[in-house]
């Protein structure tokens, strides 16, 4: 019957922690966890030695597996998206900062004109091109829908400033149209749930 006891904490051991994953709860789970852990191994050796050490190598083995793989679940659980700042369907970043949208290198994207979908503080998401792109602003910090200038693109970065009368014409005189996004195209881009 003492072994039942065992097999039921360690099942609660295995729930708590998965708990402490899923539910923001400040380590109280993850607490009430290792005392399961540790009242599975204390009746599982007062039952026997031999049973106290395959309770022990089950938990040595299984532990680390379950942990890796809530980590690697853990980004796309809703509470793991609301923490990382994460929109459903995204994902993160792999490897170095991409070159390239669409085929078009960002290098091409020196002396475009655009729109800072949010605010630049100092980095945000700005639409040129048609394209939603991560920028960095240089100076100061650029409001959502003021018209911006693309200067520099560094380690994949690239980098904006606001767009003065001078940057608005162009070589012929002429008035360089750059229109704020609307606010129903301002409130899509946001992707609310």
């Amino acid at each position: 019957m003492t072994l039942f006891y065992a097999v039921m904490l360690l099942v609660l051991f295995y729930v708590l922690l998965i708990g402490e994953f899923l539910l923001p709860t400040g380590g109280l789970m993850g607490f009430a966890a290792a005392a399961a852990l540790i009242s599975t191994l204390v009746i599982a050796f007062s039952h026997s030695l031999a049973a106290g050490v395959v309770f022990l190598v089950v938990i040595v083995v299984s532990t680390p597996l379950l942990i890796s793989g809530l980590l690697r679940a853990w980004p796309h659980t809703p509470i793991g998206r609301r923490m990382l700042n994460r929109r459903l369907g995204q994902v993160a970043a792999a490897g170095p900062p991409r070159t390239t949208i669409n085929g078009t290198r960002l290098d091409g994207l020196v002396g475009h004109c655009g729109v800072a979908l949010t605010p630049l503080l100092p980095s945000g998401l700005i639409l040129v091109d048609g394209e939603k792109i991560d920028a960095l602003s240089i100076g100061m910090p650029i409001e959502a829908g003021d018209a911006v200038k693309v200067t520099r693109v560094s380690a994949g970065r690239v980098q904006v400033r606001h767009l003065t009368e001078e940057d608005n014409t162009g070589s012929d005189g002429d008035a360089v149209p750059v229109s704020p996004p609307s606010l129903e195209q301002s409130l899509e881009s946001l992707d609310f749930e």
